[in-house]
């Protein structure tokens, strides 16, 4: 288990280090824009400056605001030898050099928990596979490491969320950015409907002409599913940390780009985690939750009117669709047949799959839709991606840390008569990405990692906290 270990402010001389190490880089990157002339650059030269100087601000927190960030905008990218590098990459290898040169400069270690040997034997069996069990190595191997340096967010909030505080504000970084993505993706809706533009939303994913926004996610799926997962946080600080109208309003702005999203799967899992949470809050109920549950009754209000409007028709038609149509709803077709070609890969290749990110390997939509030939896709439902990417190995190494934290997290619920709401919360998180990523995975960016290393941080910190108390008890 990891011990906790108070996170102050770097020292002078480590300051020093990460100021000469950033004056290198910029040399490094001014150089080759002399040598090019590419003046295109310099916008992402003085970007990349002000993140390495907001890593080193007000340690780990400035590192945290980085790291979560950059994890909200993987639709941007640019073009690094054939790689499409997204902020996110560059996020997680900016904090990991500024974690790496904190644990030399303090002395600090990292003690991994059961929880962290399964998320790196899934990292092992990636490179593993793609090396030996795929068609085609170098570009196997390559997507694996692709998807390590998303994962390595994971392990970057487990070294730098060791003790309370510290989860309390990387929390608040998380539901920040969150809200001000729900607030991005709601406008670039409005802006689709008032003015008819087209940035950050997708028209004709849903329904023809219907502008679904995404945001700075890849797609709409995704932004349903980050935007759905802080709402349920705000609910479960609503519902169990005090009773404040921000964190119900915050709920109401969350839910509401989960809305217009016009994702099936996200406003189920919303759904089924706000349901999730009010079981909670009615196991411990009092008198005086009454007025929570009449505020949230009038909330409830408020969104039903709002979805009585064309958002409210959109939503009705995706769903009668889904039950009237079944099979022959065109999303569903898509994806039965990417599960069908997914299933037809697996045949002597179960235990270690065809490496990592494989199925564009084999798969064409020309054998289906001729228009379609040489675009990309991927398999939406994540425990089959990984199944077919890493096989069952690779499978039970998740399955393993999902059932581990499971025991901790309710281990923490029996031995607490008050569970705290950021616990509760993350846990609900949690719960939405499992709901969501059955339609459309995103276990291959960095977001959701981000959230699970929170929680496996939370976990660990209440654990901890409640094993020393019934110590302390025992000795008295």
């Amino acid at each position: 288990m990891s011990h906790t270990t108070s996170l102050g402010s770097w020292n002078s001389k480590t300051v020093r280090r990460v100021d000469v190490l950033a004056a290198c880089v910029a040399v490094c990157i001014v150089c080759r824009l002399a040598w090019q002339e590419d003046l295109t650059w310099i916008g992402a030269v003085a970007v990349c400056g002000l993140v390495v100087v907001l890593t080193a601000v007000r340690w780990p927190y400035g590192a945290l605001v980085v790291l979560i960030g950059t994890g909200a905008m993987p639709v941007f990218f640019v073009e690094v030898s054939s790689w499409r590098a997204r902020p996110e990459h560059f996020g997680v290898a900016i904090v990991f050099v500024a974690v790496l040169i904190w644990m030399l400069t303090s002395k600090s270690n990292l003690r991994l928990d059961r929880l962290d040997y399964w998320i790196l034997a899934f990292v092992l069996v990636n490179f593993v596979s793609s090396t030996f069990a795929s068609s085609a190595p170098a570009l196997t191997v390559r997507w694996a490491l692709q998807n390590s340096l998303a994962i390595l967010s994971y392990f970057l909030i487990r070294s730098t969320v060791r003790d309370f505080k510290t989860l309390q504000n990387a929390t608040g970084i998380l539901l920040g950015v969150g809200l001000l993505e729900s607030i991005y993706g709601i406008l670039c809706y409005a802006s689709n409907r008032a003015f008819g533009t087209s940035i950050g939303v997708q028209i004709g994913q849903y329904l023809g002409d219907v502008a679904a926004p995404f945001g700075t996610l890849y797609e709409p799926n995704l932004f349903g599913a980050y935007t759905a997962c802080c709402a349920v946080i705000f609910f479960a600080l609503y519902l169990f940390q005090g009773q404040r109208p921000g964190y119900l309003l915050c709920f109401v702005v969350t839910s509401l780009a989960v809305v217009v999203s016009f994702s099936r799967a996200a406003l189920l899992a919303l759904l089924v985690a706000t349901g999730y949470l009010c079981w909670r809050n009615f196991r411990r109920r009092t008198n005086k939750d009454g007025k929570k549950l009449i505020v949230l009754a009038l909330s409830s209000v408020i969104v039903l009117i709002l979805l009585s409007g064309s958002i409210g028709r959109v939503i009705t038609e995706r769903f009668t669709n889904l039950f009237d149509q079944g099979l022959a709803d065109e999303t569903t077709i898509a994806r039965f047949v990417i599960a069908q070609e997914a299933l037809q890969d697996l045949p002597g290749h179960i235990l270690l799959g065809r490496g990592t990110a494989s199925f564009n390997l084999t798969f064409d939509w020309s054998k289906y839709v001729p228009e379609w030939a040489g675009e990309k896709t991927w398999i939406g439902n994540a425990p089959l991606r990984i199944l077919h990417d890493v096989g069952l190995l690779g499978l039970a190494t998740i399955i393993g840390f999902f059932v581990v934290i499971a025991c901790k997290v309710r281990y923490i619920l029996k031995n607490s008569k008050n569970p705290d709401a950021i616990l509760l919360g993350l846990w609900a998180g949690a719960l939405v990405y499992t709901i969501t990523f059955e339609s459309t995975d995103g276990t291959i960016l960095a977001f959701c990692w981000i959230e699970l290393g929170l929680l496996a941080s939370a976990v660990l910190i209440f654990e901890k906290a409640i094993r020393l108390s019934s110590e302390f008890r025992r000795e008295l």
